[in-house]
């Protein structure tokens, strides 16, 4: 039996991080990895997909300055920029598992289940370590209905050679949505199908809806209220039929139903290591899990913190913080931003808008006109540009929801003094902002 200090089971981003926080700790430390080096997301998810939406973005504002000063609209090249995206992502596995190397930290390619709390049984040999850490993320969900066998899920669909005319995702989370653009910009025709009454039901509902208002206005059709209920192979195509009766063609269809935590091969009941009824692992304010010395980080957990890249992070270093320093003190997560990238993009972070418009203790200021206060919304004729800001009674603001071609960017902006609790007077006294930015403070003022 080979033995470590430290077992990390999943080499994505919370690995990572962890091994970094390691370096010249002096601990033996091992991270499995079953995949890809990396994880999700230089592999299958956020880089890429961002890589995209660059491409993405550039292309529909250059269709909405067409006759604002802008002669010919730019297209994609759908070939061209997949191959591209290829080229870059090749080497990233190998380049993470050098980083992993370079931090004094081994690494093993192959899937770990646990024997006991403390021992693992990697490509037919036993490990044991005093602390695992679990940080193996999530996978795409799989639905199960008759056709099923003919879906695709967000993974194919970033390597996705050629674009197909016809396209139908089942599900209109945020992976959905994101590709959906993406397609759609390319020169798919897309279907979204969708159980409930609207997209991404955590995110502000007003400016939700007003990125839905712009994906209809570019040709993609929304089924909501409605699952599916069949795919059947016809003529070369597919025929999607919902659970209302409606019957789309597609020549591809995408399972974006959602991301389970990637447990099936842990075998997690040889442990005492528990599940919520959503199938993640259950920590307590300290990550460690039910069996003591085991721990969980990333998006395999059960949380109310969005399960993103900087969460995980976050995560990460606090765990190597507790276990390499001996510390003791339970997880405070900071503020932590979440977003879409569809155009108009979304972004959120702070008391969620919707519930602060039901308490009497906030105050919403709604800006649904940036378009006619903002020169820069203007100039790239972003009409539908919204933002919504959320006041306490100290008169802080402690949130923030945007849709426009730049919400991501402009909420970043909002993050940190929403995680300093600055007041309107504190931003009035200390500081200005380069021009055009000032509208920025003056909608602080409001």
């Amino acid at each position: 039996m080979k033995e470590y200090d430290v077992i990390i089971i999943g080499g994505g981003p919370a690995a990572i991080n962890f091994s970094k926080a390691a370096k010249n700790s002096g601990k033996k430390i091992l991270v499995v990895e079953g995949d890809k080096f990396g994880g999700t997301c230089p592999n299958y998810g956020c880089e890429p997909k961002i890589f995209f939406e660059g491409a993405v973005r550039n292309v529909l504002g250059s269709q909405l300055m067409k006759g604002r000063g802008i002669g010919q609209a730019s297209r994609i090249d759908w070939a061209q920029l997949m191959q591209t995206k290829k080229q870059a992502w090749e080497n990233v596995p190998n380049n993470e598992e050098k980083s992993f190397i370079k931090a004094g930290v081994g690494t093993l390619p192959g899937y770990a289940s646990f024997i006991d709390n403390h021992t693992l049984l990697i490509n037919g040999e036993k490990y044991h370590a005093p602390i695992i850490v679990i940080a193996i993320g999530q996978k795409p969900r799989k639905l199960n209905f008759p056709g099923s066998e003919y879906t695709h899920n967000s993974n194919d669909v970033l390597d996705l050679g050629n674009l197909p005319n016809e396209v139908v995702f089942i599900g209109a989370g945020i992976i959905s949505m994101e590709l959906a653009t993406m397609l759609a910009a390319a020169g798919s025709h897309v279907s979204i199908v969708e159980f409930l009454s609207r997209p991404m039901m955590a995110f502000s509902e007003k400016h939700v809806l007003n990125t839905v208002t712009e994906m209809k206005k570019r040709g993609i059709d929304f089924y909501f209220k409605q699952g599916v209920e069949k795919i059947e192979e016809l003529d070369n195509q597919y025929e999607v039929t919902t659970s209302t009766g409606n019957k789309i063609k597609a020549d591809y269809v995408v399972d974006a139903s959602g991301r389970i935590a990637n447990i099936d091969q842990l075998h997690l009941e040889n442990t005492d290591v528990k599940l919520s009824k959503k199938h993640s692992i259950i920590v307590d304010d300290h990550l460690e899990t039910n069996a003591k010395g085991v721990y969980a980080a990333g998006d395999v957990i059960e949380k109310k913190e969005p399960a993103l890249v900087p969460t995980a992070h976050f995560e990460a270093m606090y765990l190597a913080d507790q276990i390499l320093n001996n510390k003791h003190d339970a997880i405070h997560y900071p503020i932590i931003g979440a977003s879409v990238f569809t155009f108009p993009q979304i972004a959120q972070v702070g008391v969620n808008v919707d519930e602060a418009r039901k308490d009497d203790q906030y105050r919403v200021v709604d800006l649904d006109r940036l378009f006619n206060s903002d020169m820069e919304y203007a100039g790239k004729n972003d009409q539908s540009a919204k933002l919504s800001l959320v006041f306490n009674e100290n008169d802080q603001l402690v949130g923030a929801a945007e849709s426009s071609q730049n919400a991501i960017d402009d909420i970043n902006g909002y993050i940190p003094l929403i995680g300093l609790h600055i007041t309107r007077k504190q931003l009035n006294d200390n500081y200005q902002l380069i021009f055009p930015a000032v509208n920025f403070k003056t909608e602080m003022t409001i």
